[in-house]
């Protein structure tokens, strides 16, 4: 069978919406070298994949930029947002490109299958000829929608000159590593021949603009053990809330204290992740009808939950919906106030702002998320969707039918004025 190249990074909103996928490569014969951080490594090998560890850097200060991000934006300030991702990419670019090339010359794949933050990985396929497919863990873009327009489009983007510096290094870069140069706006304006996303069409912004190029296979959830949320489960026979707020922002205590408040006593069995920083004796006595982890198997838990209050990343976000979970949506950083928003408007939840939140607010919030017969049938036409998308299988398929062909031209994507692109969710 063929082997194919998966270049990741190091966050868990990147390396979790690919897993399911490709386990599906793996059972079906195909050799995958995954390449990511030394922290998913053990989930990586489960898949049957070849772990592969190389310096990706961009996931490293992904928490603290989250946090500024969420201060900035309740301030009321601009965030430090564009300049600061573009630089985190390019310094991305610089690590990672001469290990790729190593990597890749040594051991050429029939084809690779890239994060769209990796710019190094455009430049060694096409350095090598090897076919590609570019996956999106978050929304994808094209000339009628742009994520960093719609999160960061009121604040300031890099200068002209900026922009010259960041092409004068990848210049240098590509050059040290014997590649041909690679052109900034090109990496940012050029819609690839194919591109997974992992979200139904549906729910993607005007998602009727996207054409045969752009793959909207839905999340490609892994297989689980449900063992693992039954026995985390608090006693009872109530209907069960799962609280996370994902990987990268777990530092609000206040949030905790008003969760554990609303909730109490109440009839809601909850299980509520709070992260590894915090300790839950800060919390004080934890009520019968919880359960507190540093950390939850979170897809094994949506399949038994009745409703989810979550910070809205996409990988969460798309997990929910997979198992027809509602959503109470308290958004940390402005992609997931996109995804707040988005799912407020298609009735698939509730928006709750983080400014002025309260012990009530969140426990009104779930009540009536729980009692709208409007939001029960719109989340289960959307996993309808999710489910017609066709997941790790219909991935895999592509995947098999691109293998057997050439693929077409990339073309550049008009009307992008763009330097950096990248989800800072975590999931």
């Amino acid at each position: 069978m063929s082997r194919i190249a998966l270049i990741n990074i190091g966050m868990h909103g990147h390396v979790n919406p690919t897993l399911g996928f490709v386990k599906e490569l793996t059972r079906r014969g195909h050799s995958v070298d995954f390449y990511s951080t030394p922290e998913f490594a053990e989930q990586i090998i489960r898949t049957g994949a070849h772990f592969v560890a190389y310096p990706s850097t961009i996931g490293h200060s992904s928490a603290e930029h989250a946090v500024a991000q969420a201060d900035a934006a309740q301030r009321g300030v601009p965030p430090p947002a564009a300049l600061s991702t573009t630089v985190r990419v390019l310094a991305e670019f610089a690590t990672t490109l001469p290990v790729l090339v190593q990597e890749l010359t040594a051991r050429p794949p029939d084809l690779i299958i890239y994060d769209f933050v990796s710019m190094a990985t455009m430049v060694v396929a096409k350095q090598l000829g090897i076919k590609t497919i570019k996956f999106f863990t978050t929304y994808a873009s094209n000339e009628h929608y742009d994520l960093i327009r719609e999160s960061f489009g009121k604040y300031d983007f890099p200068s002209p000159e900026e922009i010259a510096r960041a092409q004068a290094m990848v210049d240098g870069v590509c050059a040290k590593a014997g590649c041909g140069p690679l052109s900034l706006l090109d990496a940012f304006t050029t819609v690839a021949a194919d591109n997974l996303v992992f979200m139904p069409r549906g729910f993607q912004p005007h998602g009727e603009t996207f054409d045969e190029r752009f793959h909207f296979v839905g999340p490609c959830v892994r297989s689980v053990d449900p063992t693992e949320a039954i026995d985390l489960l608090p006693p009872g026979e109530g209907p069960v809330l799962i609280i996370s707020l994902g990987s990268l922002y777990h530092e609000w205590t206040q949030f905790y204290l008003d969760c554990i408040r609303a909730f109490s006593g109440s009839k809601w069995r909850v299980v509520m992740s709070i992260g590894a920083k915090l300790d839950p004796a800060s919390l004080g006595p934890i009520p019968a009808n919880f359960t507190i982890k540093a950390h939850i198997p979170q897809v094994a838990l949506l399949e038994v939950a009745d409703l989810f209050i979550s910070h809205g990343g996409m990988n969460s976000t798309m997990e929910a919906l997979a198992n027809g979970v509602p959503m109470v949506v308290i958004p940390q950083i402005e992609e997931q106030e996109i995804t707040a928003r988005r799912v407020d408007a298609m009735a698939l939840g509730v928006y709750l702002p983080r400014t002025g939140f309260t012990s009530e607010l969140i426990a009104q919030a779930v009540e009536d998320v729980a009692a709208s017969a409007v939001i029960k049938a719109n989340v289960l036409g959307m996993q309808a969707q999710v489910i017609a998308a066709g997941g790790s299988k219909g991935a895999a398929d592509l995947i098999e039918a691109r293998l057997g062909g050439a693929a077409t031209q990339p073309s550049r994507r008009p009307g992008s004025r763009t330097l950096a692109h990248e989800d800072t969710t975590g999931g």
